[in-house]
């Protein structure tokens, strides 16, 4: 999964001994393991991972055989003491250190056990770019979780249908439903499910209320996602109980119209700023365009959120082996909100569409 000679080439380039790290996905990332600690990669390809005696057994159980594991009592004073021995035979006088997860308390503990003898030099999310390119395990573990995300999205849409509750389901029993079936898959939740219905669809990022019964006509928003190994899907869709009317439809239709449209656009070399363009200026030609007030999409994989961010700020290109969703929304305050969802998967000639679940019908009826 990890391409050392790169991380250690960009660590190189730097003019840096190494880099500590404590952000738990790219620990993960890095050795494998799901515990607490920090990690230092060095630039000769050097892997440290230092845990208390808490997480020692499990580290050990865990990590690559690359990895050294060093069992430490004081934090700042023992990592600072190995790295600076480490450190010391690079021939560079700068650490680097993950300054997007690293806090200044910790930065200025670390800087003060160092002393004068080394550069603490922060280097932000110095790993983002590098995972956002998927192998093929990862791309497997992906979707492995899409696979168990839709059977049990599609189970709790069953109930929400046919139940026999007088008192109806609300958005918050219907997310339970999906988490426990989630349960069923030895799986867990991606982020905290997200099931809205009716006005309520029209916050963007809503979250299921205990008091709202899911109408048997009326807009139904479900964004979710599922994690195996780590490894995270996110998918949303939206439909209609019953008989939509024209106004849903043709906000539908821009949606829709708008994400196939970004889709068609991906391929290696692309900005992530002209498929967003692409989506906003079709809704913003659809009259809607004050609507869609967040950004096209966003990386998936350890984290739900990483990079790429597909933005109108971002002006990186995309690259074969990325994997990030593509959402458009609309939202009508008061009345209801449309977002739709899939995860891509980039290949040489453009993107494949990894979500299973078809968005070109917008009945409930379609998906069961």
């Amino acid at each position: 999964m990890l391409n050392l000679p790169e991380l250690a080439s960009n660590i190189a380039e730097k003019k840096a001994s190494g880099i500590l790290i404590k952000k738990p996905a790219n620990i993960f990332f890095i050795s494998n393991f799901s515990g607490s600690g920090y990690l230092y990669f060095s630039v000769s390809g050097e892997i440290i991972l230092y845990t208390d005696a808490r997480y020692s057994e499990r580290a050990s159980r865990e990590c690559f055989k690359n990895v050294n594991i060093i069992e430490i009592k004081e934090i700042f004073k023992d990592i600072a003491s190995d790295i600076s021995s480490r450190a010391g035979l690079s021939g560079f006088s700068s650490i680097l250190f993950e300054s997007d997860y690293i806090t200044y308390d910790e930065y200025i503990s670390f800087a003060k056990e160092l002393g004068n003898k080394f550069n603490f030099i922060p280097a932000g999310g110095f790993l983002s770019k590098i995972r956002s390119v998927k192998d093929k395990k990862e791309l497997d573990y992906i979707m492995q979780a899409v696979s168990v995300s839709e059977k049990a999205v599609i189970d709790m849409l069953k109930k929400i249908v046919y139940h026999n509750e007088s008192d109806g389901i609300s958005e918050k029993k219907a997310s339970l439903i999906y988490k426990k079936n989630l349960l069923d898959f030895y799986s867990a939740e991606s982020f905290e499910t997200i099931v809205l219905s009716g006005r309520n669809s029209s916050i963007p990022h809503g979250l299921p209320s205990a008091d709202k019964i899911i109408s048997k006509r009326g807009v139904l928003l479900c964004d979710f996602g599922a994690e195996i190994n780590g490894y995270k899907s996110d998918e949303t869709f939206t439909v209609y109980l019953g008989k939509p009317d024209k106004k849903f439809l043709d906000v539908y239709d821009t949606v829709y119209t708008a994400q196939q449209k970004a889709i068609s656009k991906i391929k290696p070399g692309v900005k992530f700023s002209s498929l967003d363009k692409t989506a906003r200026d079709y809704i913003e030609k659809r009259g809607y365009g004050k609507y869609f007030t967040h950004s096209l999409g966003h990386g998936v994989g350890l984290d739900i959120h990483e990079y790429p961010y597909v933005g109108k700020k971002n002006l990186d290109t995309v690259k074969e082996g990325m994997v990030f969703t593509v959402e458009p929304g609309v939202y009508l305050e008061g009345e209801f909100g449309i977002r739709i969802e899939d995860m891509c998967y980039v290949e040489r000639e453009g993107a494949r569409i990894i979500t299973g679940i078809k968005k070109n019908r917008h009945s409930i009826e379609s998906l069961l």
